[in-house]
């Protein structure tokens, strides 16, 4: 898994499982550290999967209850928009991934693909992309 990938899917799925906006659990993470930990883990161990990662995630916050509310359900197609427009954003701007991924995670665009009440994260890699390019 790339480091696209595994930052987004770690947080969407995070988003999905506390019930917290995607583009709020990056800024989470990156203030607290978790990005770096996530990638640092990731050089270390390559072959971790997803559960790895969330695991380590809840210990560190020691979390105890998952949400009972269920706003975010769609995290894997968010993350796997996600990952695509990071890509296009890190070709575009030749950035490395945590560039790129803060890059989108910091745009109103990300905010709005966040809420699955706006229906964004069923919009097309290229368009998100497009929007944050107009922001």
């Amino acid at each position: 898994m790339d480091q696209r990938t595994l930052i987004a899917s770690c947080v969407e799925y995070y988003s999905h499982l506390k019930n917290i906006p995607s583009n709020k659990v990056f800024l989470s993470f990156e203030q607290a550290g978790f990005i770096d930990m996530i990638l640092e883990s990731h050089r270390q161990f390559p072959e971790m999967d997803l559960d790895f990662y969330m695991g380590m995630i809840d210990g560190l916050t020691h979390l105890e209850n998952d949400s009972p509310e269920r706003d975010y359900l769609h995290y894997e197609e968010r993350a796997a928009l996600t990952a695509e427009v990071v890509a296009m954003l890190q070709k575009k701007h030749k950035m490395n991934d945590l560039e790129a991924c803060q890059l989108y995670y910091h745009s109103k665009t990300a905010e709005a693909v966040s809420e699955e009440k706006t229906g964004y994260y069923q919009k097309a890699p290229q368009e998100i992309f497009d929007l944050i390019e107009a922001e």
